[in-house]
């Protein structure tokens, strides 16, 4: 995951943050989603080796994400 504090584009605006929150909301809500078809999925056998391993992977980059939104806080002001 790349470093929130050196993102080549940060939000410039309250607006901007607005906005990008509001498109994280929604991907969270589909990878919510998406998560639980494919523990559902693998519970009737219908995941590989390979697969378990990718959501594992991504199960650390969410916890990644986590922390650089739990980072926020810290490092917001006051406009």
């Amino acid at each position: 995951m790349r470093d929130a504090a050196t993102h080549p584009d940060p939000c410039g605006a309250s607006c901007e943050t607005a906005d990008a929150l509001r498109a994280l909301r929604n991907l969270l809500e589909a990878a919510a989603n998406e998560a639980a078809r494919i523990r559902a999925g693998a519970a009737l056998g219908n995941a590989d080796r390979s697969q378990v391993n990718e959501a594992v992977d991504l199960a650390r980059e969410a916890q990644a994400l986590a922390g650089i939104l739990g980072a926020v806080p810290a490092a917001a002001t006051d406009a």
